[in-house]
């Protein structure tokens, strides 16, 4: 340590004895709370923390160097213990927040209130990155600034409002350690690890780019802006030393190097003197601007890991027509000067002919992906060939629930449930046009976490969670009915099969798949998949090859036949928690709240690979266009309109699941008249009994008189008044190869002579005649 002299060591953070011992000997002491050297550290315990140092260092710098108390108080705020991998901060004075990273990510703000010391949570500003290795905040138009080693761009947000994030720069950066703004002149600094190590300057105006760094530079690291004297400092720890120079590169100097600055990893101007903190230690160096050191402070924690300064003089007055609000900018305002401001646009935006709103423009293209984001309030658009994504909902507000995104590609119309509001609303694909639909929750409680579209017969269905119901609204009235009045326990995601006129839903109470009919609820309902090990909340159906593909929270992806067979897990990642899922031939595209790029897995090579070189913060529901149709519908293309021959959904309300009994043989009445000659009428009934099923490619194989299975109404007894042996002596076939067994009170299992299985739901009457068809 002969570079640092003797250490005169002062022990901040110690036992609560010297704590209370050092405010008792400060006790009249005026005590300043306008400034504080704030530090991120582990407590010895590993917890995270900030430590503020409160004081003006004019004053307590020389009591420490002469080993007096001086007038400065010490705090310190521990996170929770869930809030690992504090990194990097900054500051807002005005408003006095503390702006700092976990987990690598730009994830959280804290309240600094002067005079008391304490901290308060303020918000989640956005995860939208893996590893945030700097912040910055601009102040005067209201930006957080970032730099991200793992995407490598520089970033920039609005802490306004967490809802307009934007890459500043994305090209041509290897490994970005920090990010410095100065705002008065729109200049944004960063440094760059790689082959060529360098500090480049960015102008926020005019978009300008320049190094300004010498090419000697080694290893740049932490930047720290001067702004009373504008210089730019770094600290170069490959180099171990500390340079300074000109906004322009002009008028570099550096201190000479010192074995101890390679292991600085964090460094703070504040006043005339400069504080050092190692990440291997406890011990914050201060030095002044001629190098001298001065004193060091030594905190309880495990290393130094950023510091930053709370002080006016860090956040000067600028006058600037972006300092209050947005400066009339829709979105992002930038000081170009004091009376000049630049507007510019957030990620998926674009900037209107005025110079001042954003706007969206969809693209228009044949193959895309539709998702929705909880936490960034829109739905974005992305080209499933390039990745890129254009945002489509403007209104800030909206909140898209996990599954509830529908499309109608022949109106052009997103449907999707608002949350905060709880009604489903309609926009058009440019946001041009927006409707609220009729409120259809209950006063009860009522949460829709699906939609689906029937593009051909222009009807709505959802899915009410609270209520256990599947719903349908017929667009060319807005009247509602109930198609499934107990569709389940927990029912969750409801795909559609417009072809065979059949409904395919989750339920996240029984962990299963069911599938029912679309216009008679009282015909054919099945259970297709049963014991999911965890809540299927996104599912796809590849109709062309007859396979259904699910995804769950526990990061497993499956599929099946329609009919329950030959079921197999395709990819699996236990980090994962999967919310969307969609297929087109080639891929399966996958969404997880806890990924933040959309990836997809080639479906021969099972490979994973990302999608969208864009991060988003919570996405949800994913949609696939052109969706892999049935073979009997043709997909439309966006704009278009339906064909003329198309037929609406065949559903009344008095014929709609009332009763709940979904499992009822119905008699379907066909009558064909033909008038001749005026006055004769012949009529013909056909009678059919059984459930309507989905066409198979395999139809060969289905019988023509398929075996009966009934439900006795006498528990012990067979039809014939015979006791019987077995699982369940209720339930029997009039075909002795074909085993029955009640598997629960919900589940009636048929196992076929193939070896197929065939769950049916409940409710059962008893007598009643269940027609199978394997």
């Amino acid at each position: 340590m002969s570079d640092f002299g003797s250490p005169v060591r002062h022990r901040l953070f110690g036992s609560t004895v010297l704590l209370m011992t050092y405010m008792f000997l400060s006790k009249g002491t005026a005590q300043d709370f306008t400034k504080a050297l704030i530090w991120s550290t582990y407590s010895s315990a590993g917890q995270p923390q900030l430590k503020l140092l409160y004081g003006n260092p004019a004053t307590y710098v020389p009591d420490m160097a002469n080993g007096r108390n001086g007038s400065y108080f010490p705090y310190y705020y521990t996170l929770s213990s869930a809030d690992v991998g504090i990194g990097a901060l900054d500051m807002q004075y005005s408003e006095s927040y503390i702006y700092f990273t976990l987990n690598m990510e730009l994830r959280f703000s804290s309240q600094l209130i002067p005079r008391t010391g304490t901290t308060s949570r303020k918000a989640n500003i956005a995860a939208l990155s893996n590893m945030v290795t700097g912040i910055s905040v601009d102040w005067v138009s209201k930006l957080v600034f970032w730099s991200d080693a793992s995407y490598q761009r520089i970033c920039m947000l609005d802490y306004t409002t967490y809802g307009y994030w934007r890459p500043v720069v994305d090209t041509n950066l290897t490994s970005p350690q920090d990010v410095a703004v100065y705002p008065q002149q729109s200049f944004l600094f960063w440094s760059d690890i790689g082959a060529k190590s360098v500090i480049e300057r960015y102008n926020l105006a005019t978009d300008d780019r320049k190094i300004i760094s010498s090419p000697t530079l080694q290893g740049p690291a932490k930047l720290v802006v001067d702004f009373a004297n504008q210089r730019l400092f770094w600290l170069d720890a490959s180099a171990a030393t500390i340079g300074s120079m000109n906004f322009d590169g002009s008028g570099v100097s550096s201190w000479p190097p010192s074995s101890t600055f390679s292991s600085i990893s964090s460094f703070a101007l504040f006043q005339d003197y400069v504080f050092l903190g190692r990440n291997d230690s406890n011990v914050i160096y201060i030095y002044d601007r001629n190098q001298q050191y001065k004193a060091n402070i030594t905190q309880e924690g495990k290393g130094i890991i950023d510091m930053t300064v709370y002080s006016q003089e860090r956040n000067p007055s600028v006058d600037s027509p972006c300092a209050m609000g947005t400066g009339s900018c829709a979105q992002f305002c930038i000081t170009v000067n004091s009376t000049q401001r630049r507007c510019l646009c957030g990620m998926g935006f674009f900037l209107a002919s005025n110079g001042v709103d954003c706007v969206t423009k969809p693209m228009q293209i044949d193959k895309f992906l539709l998702l929705s984001d909880v936490r960034l309030y829109n739905i974005f658009q992305i080209s499933v060939d390039t990745g890129e994504v254009r945002t489509l909902t403007i209104n800030k507000g909206v909140w898209p629930d996990s599954s509830s995104l529908a499309f109608d590609p022949f109106k052009n119309y997103l449907y999707y449930f608002d949350k905060r509001t709880l009604v489903i609303r309609r926009t058009s694909m440019d946001g041009t046009v927006s409707t609220t639909l009729p409120n259809v929750t209950s006063a009860l409680g009522s949460d829709i976490t699906s939609l689906a579209f029937d593009s051909e017969s222009q009807v709505l269905f959802y899915v009410d969670y609270i209520l256990q119901t599947i719903s349908a609204m017929y667009l060319s009235n807005l009247s509602s009915v109930t198609v499934y009045s107990r569709a389940g326990s927990k029912p969750r995601t409801i795909v559609l099969d417009t072809s065979n006129r059949l409904l395919y839903w989750s339920d996240c109470g029984y962990n299963t798949i069911e599938r029912g009919s679309m216009t008679n609820p009282n015909t054919t309902r099945m259970v297709i998949i049963l014991g999911l090990s965890a809540c299927v909340v996104t599912f796809a159906i590849d109709f062309q090859n007859e396979t259904i593909f699910w995804a769950d929270a526990s990061g497993t992806i499956e599929k099946a036949m329609l009919d329950g067979t030959e079921r197999s897990v395709v990819f699996q990642d236990s980090n994962a928690a999967f919310t969307g899922l969609a297929l087109d031939a080639q891929f399966i595209y996958i969404a997880a709240s806890n990924k933040r790029q959309i990836q997809k897995i080639d479906r021969n090579t099972k490979q994973l690979s990302n999608l969208t070189k864009i991060l988003f913060t919570q996405p949800f529901a994913l949609l696939y266009y052109p969706a892999d149709s049935p073979p009997a519908v043709k997909s439309a293309s966006v704009g278009s309109t339906p064909s003329s021959d198309s037929s609406p959904v065949s559903l009344t309300p008095s014929s709609a699941d009332s009763s709940g009994s979904s499992t009822l043989t119905p008699v379907t009445i066909i009558i064909v008249a033909s008038v001749i000659s005026g006055a004769a009428v012949l009529i013909a009934v056909f009678v059919t009994v059984g459930f309507v099923v989905a066409k198979r490619r395999r139809a060969a194989s289905r019988k023509n008189s398929p075996p009966v299975v009934i439900v006795n109404p006498h528990p012990y007894e067979t039809l014939n008044g015979d006791r019987r042996d077995g699982s369940d002596p209720r339930v029997f076939s009039n075909e002795p190869s074909y085993a029955t067994e009640i598997l629960s009170p919900r589940y009636l299992s048929i196992k076929y002579p193939s070896g197929r299985h065939s769950i049916l739901p409940p409710p059962y009457e008893d007598g009643r005649e269940y027609a199978i068809i394997e």
